[in-house]
């Protein structure tokens, strides 16, 4: 069994007697890696155990990760997730021979010390001092029963360079939104959320096969002194000129918006939390690994107590 423990902002891990074992001819160079998962900014402050359940192939590599019990933190799960994808073990041996396998991997992240709480405000301050001037817009007004229309537009220019550029940009510096649901309602195309300035700015990337394909519409969360609210600029990138002007109607089209609280000039000391749901028990899928071994078993709770932790 694998423990993982992840400290914010430094990262300690240790693995238990019994890994380490060599990699099997014909797999890729390299041994064991566990690069520590980002702590989530967005959450920081947070503590929370996640318990993953990997299925390895016979090199040791990642073939699926499964979410057995979780942190009862989005942020944190999903860190968690999307670094053990990228994780290598040692694989298993039966026999002398190396075998697909699954097992489970707690992976903890502890709550960082006042002094490290203090030095990521400091840092998210000096940030922010940057991007506040440009989210105080002129006060736009709100219907009787307090909504905006959901696509006001932005007249903040759009950043420089294509748009598959700035797609690219967007997958390197934000995060996934998970079922698709933004302000402005839910959309059809993946979504993707910069998280490096509070959630200041959104991009919703349309990519594949939608006919407007390649194209983004940039999100940003500005403010009138009153209430805050999201406004909208659209980059179409799609060969057909009929196809940008359905999407721009597409997003003008979008359902009325419920404003905010004014975006404060100054920071909390103590950054925010949402409500910690109860840690949930999740069931596990099949694993699409063919077991050497057919009446090997697949379910961790079947397999030896090492693995199963």
């Amino acid at each position: 069994m694998l423990a993982v423990m992840f400290a914010a902002p430094a990262a300690a891990q240790s693995i238990d007697a019994g890994a380490g074992a060599s990699m099997p001819a014909g797999c890729p160079s390299g041994g064991q890696s566990l690069p520590p998962p980002k702590y989530p900014a967005e959450i920081f402050g947070a503590a929370g155990t996640v318990t993953l359940v990997l299925d390895l192939d016979r090199c040791g590599q990642v073939d699926q990760v499964w979410i057995e019990t979780d942190s009862g933190y989005e942020a944190l799960d999903r860190a968690a997730v999307e670094t053990a994808k990228k994780w290598r073990l040692s694989p298993e041996y039966r026999d002398g021979v190396a075998v697909a396998s699954r097992v489970r991997v707690p992976v903890d992240f502890q709550a960082p010390t006042p002094e490290q709480i203090a030095a990521h405000v400091a840092r998210a301050q000096a940030k922010w001092d940057q991007v506040w001037p440009l989210a105080q817009v002129p006060e736009v007004a709100a219907a009787r029963d307090g909504s905006l229309d959901g696509f006001l537009p932005d007249a903040l220019p759009m950043e420089e360079g294509s748009v598959l550029e700035l797609i690219a940009t967007a997958r390197r510096e934000g995060r996934e939104v998970f079922g698709g649901e933004v302000p402005g309602g839910k959309l059809g195309w993946p979504a993707l959320r910069i998280a490096d300035d509070r959630g200041a700015f959104q991009w919703l990337l349309i990519e594949d096969s939608h006919p407007a394909a390649p194209s983004l519409v940039r999100q940003r969360l500005v403010s009138d002194g009153k209430k805050s609210f999201y406004v909208s600029r659209v980059l179409c990138g799609a060969p057909k000129a009929s196809a940008c002007a359905k999407l721009e109607r597409s997003v003008r089209a979008w359902p009325r918006q419920r404003p905010g609280l004014p975006l404060p000039q100054q920071l909390s000391a103590e950054p925010p939390l949402p409500p910690k749901q109860t840690p949930t028990q999740r069931p596990l899928g099949p694993s699409r690994l063919a077991p050497e071994d057919p009446k090997a078993p697949t379910d961790p709770a079947a397999r030896p107590a090492w693995q199963r932790g």
